[in-house]
């Protein structure tokens, strides 16, 4: 190289060369310490990152896995838990806001659902909605009213002075009002006046009992049609609260209310209310429905009526619904069951009258 590099026109050239090889050096040198430079970088990030970026993936996969479950419990059980709504059928008439009971200037009104391709007369049903004594709005009930009326049942849906209007009796007197109505005016609407039954749920329940088992007078009340009577011939009763002293403490709160005295501050009015203490031999057939998972009136308030109810030598059948919610009659999953059952008990009863 130094022989090449001592001629004056080659060692031009050369250098140029060199410094070009260099130049390819230095550059490729440069390039390969950049990229290790950036690996180390990027292993530097990941090792600061990677355990939250694990972190991450392993709760998104957790939460596919939910989803999936989630999907196939939906799948197997669509409608669980979806509530009925009210539609009306065109097998059904309804004669809407008509009057029942009077209280001075106080009225009472009902909506009637009749089969409307009914040949003969049809038993009649009075339909009390739940809502612990404290909501009387009529329209929650349409859907048990009218899906009865399709099942060949006259249903009369009614509303009832509440326990912040008037306190007990007021209400069950209201349930008693609305059966001499049915009973007065059956010839108008085709109902078989000697196969006319109760049918509520929760606290609608409870009245539903007690309207129909207790023979008091002064249960009867002023509402009207007074020399017509108030006795059913059959009662449906779905998760009733039937022996109101042995409710939880959340229970008995909300009939203090409902009867504006405490179990201690009148234990005795609050055994007049209570439906198992009007069994006797003559009361009219009883049809329990209560889910067996019930938390909010436990199913023994429908078990322990019936076996007090049977001893009396009176006629009760007890149904549970498995796993359904305190107020399954509003849910599609046991809804139709339900309505199939009262409205079946209905037919037997006032055909065997």
């Amino acid at each position: 190289m130094i022989a090449i590099l001592s001629e004056p026109g080659i060692r031009h050239s050369s250098l140029r060369l060199l410094e070009g090889r260099l130049a390819i050096m230095l550059k490729a040198d440069f390039t390969l310490k950049l990229k290790i430079l950036e690996n180390k970088i990027r292993c530097a990030y990941l090792a600061e990152w990677l355990p939250q970026l694990m972190a991450t993936i392993l709760a998104l996969a957790v939460v596919i896995a939910l989803n999936d479950l989630l999907a196939a419990q939906s799948a197997q059980s669509p409608n669980e838990g979806e509530r009925v709504r009210y539609h009306p059928s065109p097998r059904v008439r309804v004669e809407s806001n008509v009057i029942f009971a009077r209280y001075g200037s106080r009225s009472l009104r009902l909506d009637l659902y009749l089969p409307a391709d009914r040949k003969q007369t049809v038993p009649g049903a009075i339909v009390i909605r739940g809502g612990g004594w404290m909501v009387n709005d009529r329209a929650e009930f349409a859907h048990v009213a009218s899906a009865l009326a399709e099942r060949g049942v006259a249903a009369a849906s009614i509303e009832y002075r509440t326990a912040n209007e008037a306190p007990f009796p007021a209400a069950l007197q209201d349930v008693k009002a609305a059966i001499r109505w049915m009973r007065a005016n059956a010839g108008v609407y085709g109902i078989a006046p000697n196969a006319i039954g109760t049918l509520g749920g929760s606290s609608g329940a409870h009245m539903a009992l007690l309207a129909g088992l207790a023979n008091d007078r002064s249960l009867e009340g002023t509402g009207g049609y007074p020399n017509v009577s108030s006795r059913v011939q059959l009662i449906v009763a779905m998760a009733p609260p039937a022996d109101l002293s042995r409710l939880d403490a959340g229970g008995q709160r909300t009939v203090a209310r409902f009867l504006h005295a405490t179990l201690a501050q009148n234990p005795k009015l609050w055994a007049q209310a209570s439906p198992v203490n009007h069994v006797s031999a003559g009361g009219p057939p009883v049809l329990l429905m209560h889910s067996n998972t019930d938390e909010a009136v436990l199913p023994e308030q429908s078990s322990r009526f019936a076996e007090l109810y049977h001893k009396a030598g009176a006629k009760a059948e007890l149904v549970f619904i498995d796993q359904a919610h305190h107020a399954f009659w509003n849910y599609k999953p046991w809804f139709n069951e339900a309505m199939e059952r009262a409205a079946a008990f209905f037919l037997r009863v006032a055909n065997q009258g």
